[in-house]
């Protein structure tokens, strides 16, 4: 288990399971992909995973949590990576990023996922994807009955939601695959 892992694992910091970051890592190279948005930073653990993909690739990552960010960048600076990883502090939805990405993955409030993909699609490269994780919680958009608590249901409604919007776009095409805790890779038609 890498440092970032056990930190994640001793402060119960939500970071994207192996299987669905090995998932994504293939995905960035299979589309050739050089620079990156990752809305939800967390510990940092996907941007440094992705920097170090290609010295070419350029990494930009958005968090809100002041806790998060005092970490991420501690994490970065510790990476070698900061002059490849550019992090933004405020929230998604706040924020404005300037360019165009290859690939647009989407980790953080996951009832607001629908919300960043209208905002942050206009920053897709021509041939971009966009990445969306957490499609399955933990099961539970499979079988919602599984959980009683009313907050979790909502949630797990609203990505039931988003994930019958990506199905339904008439413009991009989305697969989804069971990956980690469930990923969706979505790009234009």
């Amino acid at each position: 288990m890498s440092d970032l892992e056990q930190y994640a694992k001793e402060h119960q910091v939500p970071i994207m399971m192996d299987d669905g970051l090995s998932f994504l890592l293939e995905k960035l190279k299979e589309n050739q992909c050089l620079s990156f948005l990752e809305l939800g930073t967390a510990i940092a653990r996907t941007s440094i995973e992705v920097a170090k993909l290609d010295p070419r690739m350029r990494v930009v990552t958005i968090e809100r949590n002041s806790d998060m960010i005092v970490q991420a960048k501690k994490n970065i600076e510790e990476s070698g990576l900061s002059n490849q990883i550019m992090l933004i502090e405020g929230d998604a939805l706040e924020v404005d990023v300037n360019g165009q990405f290859d690939c647009i993955f989407i980790d953080a409030a996951k009832a607001q996922y629908q919300r960043f993909f209208e905002k942050y699609c206009k920053h897709l490269n021509e041939n971009g994807i966009i990445v969306s994780d957490n499609m399955n919680f933990h099961g539970l958009v499979q079988h919602p009955e599984l959980t009683q608590n009313r907050n979790t249901r909502q949630l797990v409604r609203k990505i039931h939601d988003y994930h019958t919007y990506l199905a339904n776009l008439s413009d991009y095409e989305t697969a989804f695959y069971d990956y980690g805790d469930g990923v969706a890779v979505t790009r234009r038609k």
